[in-house]
């Protein structure tokens, strides 16, 4: 990797926003269905630890979700390893039980560590209209967002209680020695989406949180259909473009992370590199 003398410590695939239909658009779904076969093939070649998928694995339409869902997960379980999922708005479609339990997720948020690098992943859709809200102050935030339509009702927040999880993954991380790759379905930081997507509701909470932390590095998000990057502080914010859009941006469609101790190289399905990433000592 340009300008780098580490050892590459990580591979992992990663594709976002892949809104797999199938009855309703059956050519198209044939079509996904090989573009996603290609990019399983490229990340078994090049030996990948595992895959990221980031939300809105379906497109989830009323009559076909459960079908999309079923036709999607059997594709990507073609992988002959490790898939993380991420939920995404329209994967809510489906009960978020049935979804957690096709998906093999434990909880819609949740950490893994590998090779000293802990990713924290985290439900976006936590408050949302999803969700009956478990404290009285998820109550006033999904009322105080769902007052303001232009903030979208297919968005949602981080609640209280995973707001704990997450100050504690940061503490264990740091006292682990951990770098932190935190990923969410959606973006968090307003410069990294636009009025028509939008983002993560309590987005500047969860920013603070996380710049509160040494250990945090990057965060990966989807949901923006059309990609962006920007840091703040010393967090590099990436959004990936939508797998289903890729007509519009070939640049990305879908790739692999390289991760070293001190850097990120995120690679189109290409093998051209579209982003490095060095991480800026706290």
């Amino acid at each position: 990797m340009s300008g780098s003398h580490n050892t590459l410590t990580l591979k992992f695939g990663i594709i976002t926003d892949i809104h797999f239909s199938s009855a309703i658009e059956p050519a198209a779904a044939i079509s996904t269905a090989a573009e996603l076969r290609t990019w399983l093939k490229n990340c078994k070649k090049n030996n990948v630890d595992f895959l990221f998928q980031l939300g809105d694995l379906i497109k989830g339409s009323e009559k076909y979700h459960k079908e999309e869902l079923r036709q999607a997960s059997s594709i990507l379980k073609e992988f002959p390893g490790t898939i993380h999922h991420v939920i995404g708005n329209h994967c809510l479609a489906l009960p978020q039980q049935e979804l957690l339990d096709s998906l093999g997720i434990p909880s819609p948020f949740y950490s893994f560590s590998v090779k000293k690098f802990r990713f924290i992943v985290l439900d976006g859709m936590d408050v949302s209209i999803h969700n009956k809200p478990e404290t009285q102050e998820d109550c006033r935030t999904l009322e105080y967002f769902l007052a303001r339509p232009e903030k979208h009702d297919y968005c949602g927040a981080v609640g209280l209680r995973q707001k704990g999880w997450l100050r504690n993954e940061l503490e264990t991380a740091e006292t682990a020695g951990e770098t932190v790759i935190v990923i969410c379905h959606f973006p968090l930081l307003p410069e990294t989406t636009d009025s028509k997507y939008g983002l993560l509701w309590n987005h500047q909470e969860i920013v603070d949180i996380l710049a509160s932390s040494t250990a945090v590095k990057v965060c990966l998000s989807g949901h923006y259909h059309y990609g962006a990057c920007a840091m703040k502080g010393k967090i590099h914010f990436v959004v990936l473009p939508a797998f289903v859009q890729r007509l519009e941006h070939p640049s990305f469609t879908c790739g692999r992370v390289e991760l070293e101790s001190n850097r990120m190289v995120i690679r189109n399905q290409g093998n051209e590199v579209v982003y490095d990433l060095s991480f800026r000592p706290q």
